[in-house]
């Protein structure tokens, strides 16, 4: 573990049933023309979008609305917000949404003011400097996004999905209303959930914890482990609704400042391939990243079997596939539709990130390959 550590969150989060209500008023003071950068039609069919437009107006702002965002945003589809951001005049991008939209928002405002569009910073070319403010209104309780200074886009042409990273890309406000996560469907409370107590257990096992990361990722872990499968039972139990939404913003604290692991960065190739969404490929993955590194964290692994209730590494693995199931959740890359053929496929060297590289144990790519077939 580092002695010395560096610890970054948003200048201020608001946290609580009713803060949405109130975003005109928390954004006010940070720019004037707002670009909302929101989903298809999430936001808007159940009047999350009215609420907040409503606050825009008394609160006397402008604003854009960029919507349509897809589940996996694309360069082209960053590049046609930072192009209305310009041509409309917007100080400020609001991301309205899950973590799809979230990235697509920091993405645009990290742009804005550094150039035409997101290629040269997705293939590496450092931001200059800060873009416009950024505020982020999640309404799942999972990806985290809100707290990162990366975002996730996916080139559709090379098939290649991997993260923009700027420190001028955390929020300036992050606003968390458990009231606008009680709209998600039983699957996507499932995925979402099951992705942040994966972020949570990566962070407590990355080379990049430290004592601040521990503390979070082992509260977040126990919180989550609890209330997912309840919150996927009863949707409109606000107490779980909340309990998720700050299970989901603590894990998002612990590996914003700490880092992702193997999980994730499998999850980046087979998910575009085979069109599994992240949360789900998330999980089909754990068990087998977790029996590789076992050898160098069994420490580790053990700690986190204790908060989820279970006596040993195996007992865990085993809880957490039922949990898989629990929630509606498939457990085999099989069950996709998946050939066995078909696995070796995705490994490719310019897909292998830092999350990959920077694991405990070193991973070769016939590694990856045993990984990917063990899940089968």
């Amino acid at each position: 573990m580092e002695e010395k550590f560096v610890f970054r969150l948003p200048k201020e989060i608001y946290f609580g049933l009713g803060e949405g209500k109130r975003t005109g008023e928390l954004i006010k003071r940070l720019g004037k023309k707002v670009l909302l950068v929101t989903g298809k039609n999430f936001a808007r069919q159940y009047g999350i979008l009215d609420e907040l437009l409503a606050s825009f107006a008394v609160s006397s702002l402008e604003w854009v609305i960029f919507e349509g965002v897809e589940p996996e945003p694309s360069l082209e589809t960053v590049d046609r917000g930072v192009s209305l951001a310009y041509r409309e005049n917007c100080d400020l991008v609001l991301s309205l949404g899950g973590g799809s939209v979230l990235d697509c928002g920091k993405a645009i405002a990290g742009v804005c003011g550094n150039g035409e569009s997101v290629v040269p910073f997705f293939e590496g070319k450092a931001l200059p400097h800060p873009g416009i403010p950024w505020v982020a209104v999640p309404t799942t309780a999972g990806t985290g996004s809100e707290m990162t200074n990366n975002a996730v886009l996916t080139d559709y042409t090379r098939k290649l999905k991997k993260s923009f990273r700027s420190p001028f890309l955390v929020a300036i406000l992050v606003i968390v209303d458990p009231l606008y996560t009680r709209f998600m469907s039983p699957y996507l409370t499932a995925v979402s959930g099951i992705d942040a107590l994966i972020q949570a257990v990566e962070a407590y096992t990355s080379p990049r914890k430290n004592p601040m990361t521990d503390f979070l990722a082992l509260e977040a872990v126990g919180r989550l482990w609890r209330y997912l499968p309840l919150a996927v039972q009863d949707g409109d139990n606000l107490e779980y609704r909340k309990e998720m939404a700050l299970g989901s913003l603590v894990s998002a604290m612990a590996f914003a400042n700490a880092s992702s692991g193997p999980v994730h960065g499998l999850a980046h190739m087979i998910g575009p391939d085979f069109g599994i969404v992240h949360g789900e490929a998330c999980g089909v993955l754990f068990p087998a990243v977790v029996r590789f590194n076992r050898s160098v964290l069994e420490e580790r692994y053990l700690r986190l079997a204790q908060v989820t209730g279970n006596r040993g590494i195996e007992e865990w693995l085993e809880a957490f596939e039922d949990l898989m199931r629990r929630v509606g959740l498939r457990t085999r890359l099989r069950e996709f539709g998946v050939r066995e053929e078909m696995l070796i496929s995705v490994i490719r060297p310019e897909r292998i990130g830092a999350s990959i590289k920077e694991n405990p144990r070193s991973m070769s790519t016939e590694d990856l390959c045993s990984i990917l077939k063990e899940t089968y």
